[in-house]
């Protein structure tokens, strides 16, 4: 018996080799309970943005249901990789921004063309952005148009072509903001070190 206290059997070989490989691949992102957080943040994100379309109409949920769970299935499916962890304060600043910068973009574009006088001076221009993140980016691009009298018009490499209702307008440090929204969201930094 004393002789085998320095042997390995194939069988305990092959179990701790499938040990360190579960434990490896066992990082808190691929974890089930990290893995149905994920989920029921995207949830919670779709459902919340269904409510602020429709206004919190009861009756809207009738489409909403459907339409919030395929959304919730395709972002899990088209994610291709682990969900990553959010930042709950970053949740929560980014969507009271979100909500902020909605009615306000409305309000603007509303006051510009519904006046007395049709006050813009539509052009394009081009903003450097400072996310490296894939998913961080997209969220931002589509993020922009929420911004009074922006839109995103293109992505390319690292800059976003904006057109806006009016050129004479400087929108870049209410990009910023919401750049560094989406990096408190997604847990990241700025090239620049801001967060």
């Amino acid at each position: 018996m004393g002789a085998d206290c320095g042997e390995t059997h194939p069988e305990q070989a092959a179990l701790l080799n499938m040990s360190v490989t579960a434990a490896k691949r066992m990082d808190s992102t691929r974890h089930p309970m990290a893995i149905m957080a994920g989920i029921l943040v995207r949830l919670a994100v779709f459902a919340g943005l269904w409510g602020l379309i429709t206004q919190g109409s009861v009756d809207a949920w009738l489409v909403g249901l459907p339409a919030v769970a395929l959304a919730t299935l395709a972002s899990v499916r088209l994610s291709g990789r682990a969900l990553r962890r959010f930042s709950a304060a970053g949740l929560v600043a980014f969507l009271v921004l979100f909500v902020r910068e909605s009615f306000a973009g409305g309000l603007d574009v509303a006051h510009r063309t519904l006046g007395k006088q049709l006050r813009i001076q539509p052009g394009f221009r081009r903003f450097r952005l400072h996310l490296r993140d894939p998913a961080a980016r997209v969220l931002l691009v589509n993020c922009i148009s929420l911004l009074p009298g922006t839109l995103a018009a293109d992505l390319e490499d690292d800059h976003v072509e904006l057109h806006l209702l009016d050129i004479r307008e400087h929108p870049d440090p209410q990009l910023l903001r919401l750049e560094q929204a989406i990096a408190r969201l997604f847990g990241l930094r700025l090239e620049n070190g801001d967060v």
